[in-house]
């Protein structure tokens, strides 16, 4: 009976210890099952695409030419702008110096569309001021052409809301890593995955403490949570997570665990989006690449992993910088910095710069862009992850547009007692009709109505330029020495009322001269030269110079400006005349290239001639003469040696003041007015044109230097407005299209000729009648 006891009792454990061990491989396969789910949920995140990067957004690619136009004043504003530091001792790419006649500089390496470029040390000469050579610092070599790396100037937001940017491991600094190692997790190059000490040590900590103190994650687990797990906090998650972790270091390299660490670490809040790694915040906090920060801005950077919100420097700068250097200290006591460095590198401010000073969402200038890779992407618009996307915006232009409209706009309301007015401005290339810079409002970084693209007003004299060139493309019938009647004229309308433009002066001088009608913008001598042309060629004249043909209407009060248009179609038809008479169509992109390099979108010059220069040379020439002695005379008196050209716009009740600047690159549009269409009260010369004034204290103009077109010769004329061909006296100098000069000589002979013919007819018809008189007298 015991024996049988025995006997069962021994079948039981056996069947337990078969049981347990059944059960254990089970659990082991079930275990090995789900680590094999785990191992590819990894590998088809790691492998593939980690991240849905953002789209990065550049300004314009500088590119500098000897004998260019670039003044040293200028560069070192674009360098500057570019994000480049003026330093003594030049020691890494990022930095230039400046001497007398030369600036020195370390380019930094870039990924330019056509190819990649890496850094390169180059000494820029100045002769006169202006850049005159371009040499390689190291071997004396000259270049024709020098690229800077351009500025990025915004995110195009992820499906996911993170900012980020990707840099490879060798990309950051070596201290950066250190540092991160040392306050973070020590033992990082001998543990796989998981410390069990450092768990113990936190879980200790927190069971003294009664709440959660101290964590115990390495980084690789911090990694596995952010790429794959939530925040969740349960044993589940905590168990996934250390699995995980211990497959990733088993899978990939120290430095590829590493490198998708620092672009994957939470670092702090732009609006909505996060921002993802250090080289993203490296720009957003520093306005710098990381590889360039200082290593007391790194450590800052590294401080903030712990909490990006408590460490913010804007929200919590004295927190901010304890915490910083805490961990100076704590480099100094593990000997990875002296203790030289670190009383240098702790006395330091934070040095952040202001927010949001550094990558600006350009709102305006963005919707023009999205505009055109969409015309241009068409699909391919919805997934731009990674993409590079070059643009025309120059950081100069716009960041002077944005201090002239904050600045000016201010005064205005203030000094005109009115808080609605609006403003719009932009500025294209004169010859490519690249756009330069672009504000749609009064607040430049208001994502809203952009009234630089949608805003259609009325343009008032802006209108007349545009009469002027009509006549002047027939040089038969028109030169600028052509009188033209301003004498007082009725036009009947269609609804049978008369229509009676006067000058603003409410006088009438009975003639005048066609260049002078047009520097002081005469009303009269334009309408009545418009009709004489007839409203038809007028229409034509603005069709090729690039208004949309829906807003042009064969009625008279277009001559003066009854035509609506947006500051950027306006812009299109000054960038024509300002052209020598070639349209290129405006535009904001140049190139967009995909995450693995190639070409999605290249920009091509498209201008085409649809003005003849000749007529388009005297147009500016008239609208020079705006600046030097008519409505914006007190430009020209400012800018004596820039030789602006200009033009002011005035509509009915002072509702619109615009103004076109005209300089030796750039065509500049300004309009002033307020959205309810109610009076400003201004005028084009005290409204639009002084915001004109201030960009221009911020972007120093380029002489406007016209060169003669083929069949343009500079004659003297008398105060009849006649041909002087010999040394008689001369009231002035004026350009005339013609191809031989002679033959105006012998015109203006021929009508001298005719003259005395006429007037020796005269005098012998007056002595006959005179005789008859007497006779019949007699």
């Amino acid at each position: 009976m015991t024996g049988t006891r025995i006997m069962l009792n021994m079948k039981k454990k056996n069947r337990w210890i078969q049981l347990t061990i059944h059960g254990f491989f089970i659990i082991l396969i079930i275990i090995t099952i789900y680590g094999c789910w785990l191992d590819r949920k990894i590998r088809n995140r790691i492998d593939g695409k980690v991240w849905q990067l953002p789209a990065t957004v550049y300004g314009r690619i500088a590119t500098l030419h000897p004998h260019a136009l670039y003044s040293k004043k200028e560069i070192i504003t674009l360098l500057e702008n570019t994000q480049y530091r003026q330093v003594t001792n030049i020691m890494s790419a990022g930095e230039f110096t400046v001497k007398d006649k030369s600036i020195e500089m370390i380019r930094r390496p870039f990924n330019f569309p056509d190819k990649k470029e890496m850094k390169i040390h180059v000494l820029l000469n100045f002769k006169n001021n202006y850049l005159n050579e371009i040499k390689n610092f190291e071997n004396g070599r000259v270049f024709g052409f020098f690229r800077l790396d351009p500025r990025l100037i915004t995110l195009l937001q992820s499906p996911n809301g993170e900012q980020r940017l990707f840099v490879e491991r060798t990309g950051f600094p070596d201290l950066l890593v250190k540092a991160l190692i040392t306050t973070e997790d020590r033992h990082f190059y001998q543990h796989y995955g998981i410390h069990f000490t450092s768990i113990g040590r936190a879980l200790l900590i927190n069971l003294m403490a009664g709440h959660a103190v101290q964590g115990g994650s390495t980084l690789t687990q911090q990694l596995v949570k952010n790429l794959f797990l939530t925040n969740q906090r349960s044993l589940w998650r905590k168990i996934n997570e250390a699995y995980m972790a211990i497959i990733l270091e088993a899978r990939y390299k120290k430095d590829r665990i590493l490198e998708l660490y620092l672009n994957e670490v939470y670092l702090g809040q732009a609006g909505s989006d996060q921002l993802r790694g250090f080289p993203i915040a490296s720009l957003y906090y520093f306005g710098r690449p990381v590889n360039e920060l200082s290593l007391d801005q790194q450590i800052l950077l590294v401080g903030m992993v712990k909490g990006a919100s408590l460490y913010n420097p804007w929200r919590n700068p004295e927190l901010t910088l304890e915490r910083r250097n805490l961990l100076l200290r704590l480099l100094e006591h593990r000997d990875i910095i002296d203790q030289e460095v670190y009383e240098l590198l702790s006395s330091r401010p934070l040095g952040v710069h202001p927010k949001g000073g550094v990558i600006t969402p350009q709102p305006a200038f963005m919707q023009m862009v999205r505009h055109e890779i969409q015309a241009n992407l068409g699909n391919n618009i919805y997934d731009l992850s990674g993409v590079k996307i070059f643009t025309t915006l120059d950081p100069v232009s716009q960041n002077a547009v944005e201090k002239s409209v904050e600045k000016e706009i201010a005064f205005l309301r203030k000094r005109q007692g009115l808080q609605d007015l609006e403003t719009a401005m932009i500025v294209v290339d004169r010859f490519s009709g690249e756009i330069r810079a672009m504000v749609g409002g009064s607040d430049p970084q208001f994502a809203g109505y952009n009234r630089a693209l949608q805003a259609r007003r009325s343009i008032g004299s802006l209108a007349k330029p545009a009469v002027y060139l009509t006549a002047l493309c027939q040089p038969d019938l028109y030169g600028l020495n052509t009188w033209i009647s301003d004498q007082p004229l009725a036009l009947k309308q269609e609804n049978g009322k008369l229509w009676k433009p006067k000058n603003d002066s409410g006088y009438f001088s009975d003639r005048v001269m066609l260049i002078d009608a047009l520097t002081h913008s005469l009303n009269v001598p334009t309408v009545t030269l418009g009709m004489k042309l007839g409203l038809s060629s007028i229409i034509d004249t603005w069709d090729r110079l690039g208004a949309p043909i829906s807003q042009l209407k064969p009625i008279p009060s277009i001559l003066l400006g009854a035509l609506n248009l947006t500051p950027f179609e306006v812009a299109q038809t000054f960038q024509t005349i300002a052209s020598g008479g070639n349209r290129a169509p405006l535009s904001s992109l140049r190139s967009v290239i995909s995450a693995d390099g190639n070409i999605l979108y290249q920009s091509f010059p498209q201008s085409k001639q649809t003005i003849p220069s000749q007529a388009s040379y005297l147009t500016l020439y008239a609208i020079q003469q705006v600046v030097e002695r008519g409505t914006a005379m007190t430009l020209g008196i400012k800018y004596p040696n820039a030789q602006l050209a200009g033009k002011t716009g005035t509509t009915n009740n002072l509702v619109d003041s615009w103004f076109v600047g005209i300089d030796g690159k750039a065509v500049t549009i300004t309009w002033i007015g307020r959205d309810n269409n109610q009076p400003t009260y201004l005028y084009g010369e005290n409204g639009a044109m002084q915001l004109y004034q201030r960009y221009l204290e911020y972007q120093e103009p380029i002489p406007l230097k016209l060169n003669l077109p083929n069949h343009i010769k500079l004659m003297n004329i008398n105060f009849s407005g006649t041909w002087i061909c010999n040394n008689n006296k001369t009231w002035r100098v004026l350009p005339i299209w013609t191809e031989k000069e002679t033959s105006l000589c012998q015109k203006n002979q021929e009508v001298k000729k005719t003259k005395t013919i006429t007037n020796h007819k005269m005098v012998h018809w007056f002595k006959n009648i005179w005789k008859k008189m007497i006779n019949i007298s007699k």
